[in-house]
């Protein structure tokens, strides 16, 4: 099951550094940040920049919870395991789950949604979308062509999220 340590906001992919070298690898499968790739016009060019999808949050897979937890008491860095109000670990939702490894693509430690390429109708809607997002269409809530960017809305750790998304344009990549 997967779990979410939640961490100061910037050190995600330090504490998940830091849980690889020093929690033993028995106690859990894989301990990644999530990241994704966008597009930013600089100097007149498009070019991809990854940025952090999550804030402050670092995804573990453990089928030992308890033990993990007081594993993970012994790092300073360190903040919480996301659960109830009663101490207990509660794992994300299947539906999660299935998003996240949609967007990792089966990597274990560096997680980066990559760019999803739309083809697009006369109007303007999207015929064809080839990359994480063509799996998200139907929750997408907000997409913005001209800055290369589509909004998803998802649940994730129990929390609503809005997740930005890169996008990318065929003629993009025809172009070059």
């Amino acid at each position: 099951m997967w779990y979410v340590i939640q961490t100061t906001t910037g050190k995600e992919e330090e504490l998940a550094g830091i849980v690889r070298r020093n929690v033993s690898h028995a106690l859990y499968g894989s301990c990644f940040s999530m990241k994704r790739e966008l597009l930013k016009r600089l100097g007149g060019r498009w070019t991809a920049v990854t940025e952090t999808m999550f804030p402050s949050y670092v995804f573990l897979e453990t089928e030992q919870p308890e033990r993990l937890f007081y594993e993970l008491k012994r790092l300073p860095e360190y903040t919480r395991l996301l659960g109830d109000n009663e101490g207990c670990f509660i794992p994300i939702e299947k539906e999660e789950e299935n998003f996240l490894n949609i967007l990792r693509r089966n990597e274990k430690e560096t997680c980066v949604a990559g760019l999803t390429t739309l083809d697009l109708d006369e109007d303007g809607g999207i015929r064809k979308a080839d990359g994480p997002l063509q799996f998200f269409l139907d929750k997408i809530v907000k997409l913005n062509l001209r800055k290369r960017f589509a909004v998803v809305e998802l649940k994730v750790a129990g929390k609503e999220w809005r997740a930005m998304m890169g996008i990318r344009l065929r003629k993009d990549v025809e172009r070059g």
